[in-house]
């Protein structure tokens, strides 16, 4: 669910839809387009489409700047995303908000720069702040290699028990563990392809993929040993053993859910990769911490005084 303005566009006809059950109801399609340029469809059903729907046509008929503010819409998905009308939706036309008032400058000149909520924040020299929306805009245009920092709310996504972590080798190379994924043999032995050793035994490494939210969207990332560790405070090979456990009631599942909507602050390294010959987005998490909310609301002050004196 959610609240969404824009300029309207367009306004379809009001077409008679038949429902499966053999009843029938109106639609009417409205397209709208928001401060950050991109357009989206409305659904207007039942009575909202035949009532509001010939309002908004007739009034963008008679007048070019129109405005339509939505609380409470839902997202959904036939053939790209649109935005559906449900009973709890409010419908809102040429309301009197601030953001109605960017829109109405936007409209006035299209080539006007309105600054943006969802922008992405330089931090400092090190890395480069982004957005998730941000993150997949600049990919699409220009696939690069790029490493960025997250403040976002982790979003559990259901994981089987099987599939957050993978056998590592154990072995010591250069003062550090190997961490190669290791093939079993048939006689319960692993063998390591970048050792080229065989062992008795290996240990486990995460292998975890989340979904981290942020207010622009979501993005799937893997998280590996370190990152694993931090977040569920144990290794992935005690966690392991929590599967063959019969005496303790606690499973992998369970202690993988006590994510669910906690905050951290992620670097991640975006990169692009095919496989069978589509360009697809790789989200690996380098790094892990606690948010610091003293620190962001430093960081964001800033940001949100330039926002208000350009306004």
């Amino acid at each position: 669910m959610v609240d969404i303005i824009g300029l309207v566009l367009y306004v379809g006809d009001i077409i008679p839809i038949h429902r499966k059950d053999g009843s029938q109801t109106q639609k009417c399609v409205v397209k709208i387009n928001d401060l950050s340029g991109s357009t989206i469809d409305i659904n207007l059903w039942g009575p909202m489409a035949k009532q509001k729907g010939l309002d908004l046509k007739n009034m963008l008929t008679n007048d070019s700047m129109l405005i339509l503010a939505l609380r409470n819409a839902r997202v959904g998905y036939f053939n790209g995303k649109l935005i559906n009308i449900t009973a709890a939706t409010t419908l809102h036309i040429n309301p009197i908000f601030p953001e109605a008032e960017l829109l109405t400058l936007r409209g006035k000149d299209p080539l006007l720069v309105v600054p943006f909520v969802a922008q992405t924040i330089h931090i400092d020299g090190r890395y480069t702040r982004m957005t998730i929306s941000s993150i997949r805009e600049r990919m699409s245009i220009r696939p690069e290699t790029i490493q960025t920092t997250l403040l976002v709310v982790l979003r559990f996504v259901n994981v089987n028990d099987q599939n957050f972590y993978y056998a590592a080798c154990p072995l010591i190379i250069n003062g550090r563990p190997c961490k190669k994924k290791c093939t079993q043999h048939v006689d319960d032995s692993w063998f390591c392809s970048r050792c080229q050793m065989t062992m008795q035994d290996c240990n486990y490494s995460y292998l975890l993929p989340l979904k981290l939210q942020d207010a622009t969207g979501t993005l799937w990332a893997t998280v590996f040993d370190e990152g694993g560790i931090h977040l569920l405070h144990t290794t992935a090979k005690q966690l392991y053993a929590l599967q063959n456990d019969a005496i303790i009631i606690e499973t992998p599942s369970s202690v993988i859910k006590r994510l669910l909507s906690c905050y951290y602050s992620f670097t991640v390294l975006v990169s692009t990769e095919t496989y069978n010959s589509e360009a697809k987005m790789k989200v690996t998490v380098n790094k892990v911490a606690p948010v610091d909310f003293k620190a962001e609301c430093h960081a964001l002050l800033p940001e949100i005084a330039c926002l208000s004196t350009e306004t």
